[in-house]
């Protein structure tokens, strides 16, 4: 057995007590990381500068507005508020109120189809689906009872006779009052 050699085995890592390729990829993380801060504080600069300048101009517009003497409203203007002083009065107006009372009165036999409010003459057009006529006349008898509701009146209604059900579509008006 002289011709065999004999077999070393090694249990213990060697420890590499510095490793080059880490080292490396920390210097070139390093170095990206102060390139970005660096890019990053240009821009910064960059953009106060522009902040600044804004600021000037806004400033210098300002003075600039408020020399100049003030002109007469043209009639576009004028017709251009009304519109506007329309849709604020609309947007003002109890809606809330308006739609809690005519859902309030819908029954199961009754299904809502469209609302349509006038706003001008205060008056909302309700169109609905009654499953026979004593469901849609009591519709009629629980709107009459919102406080919200009045003159409510009964424009048409028609039974589809298609359907095999045969329900009553109906339309009506009523005119709806502000309550506090």
């Amino acid at each position: 057995m002289t011709g065999m050699t004999m077999l070393r085995l090694d249990y213990q890592r060697s420890m590499n007590p510095f490793p080059v390729a880490g080292m490396l990829l920390l210097l070139l993380a390093l170095g990206a990381l102060s390139l970005t801060g660096l890019h990053y504080y240009r821009l910064s600069v960059q953009m106060s500068d522009w902040q600044a300048s804004l600021n000037k101009l806004e400033h210098a517009m300002h003075r600039q507005m408020q020399d100049k003497p003030k002109p007469r409203a043209a009639p576009e203007l004028m017709q251009e508020i009304g519109h506007a002083n329309e849709i604020l009065r609309q947007l003002s107006l109890p809606w809330e109120k308006l739609f809690q009372a005519v859902e309030a009165s819908v029954s199961q036999d009754v299904t809502l189809l469209e609302m349509e409010p006038d706003t001008g003459k205060q008056i909302v057009r309700i169109s609905c689906e009654a499953k026979n006529i004593t469901a849609m006349l009591n519709y009629i008898r629980a709107l009459e009872k919102q406080p919200e509701l009045a003159g409510i009146y009964l424009q048409s209604h028609q039974i589809q006779e298609h359907d095999r059900e045969k329900p009553v579509r109906f339309s009506l008006v009523a005119a709806w009052r502000e309550t506090p």
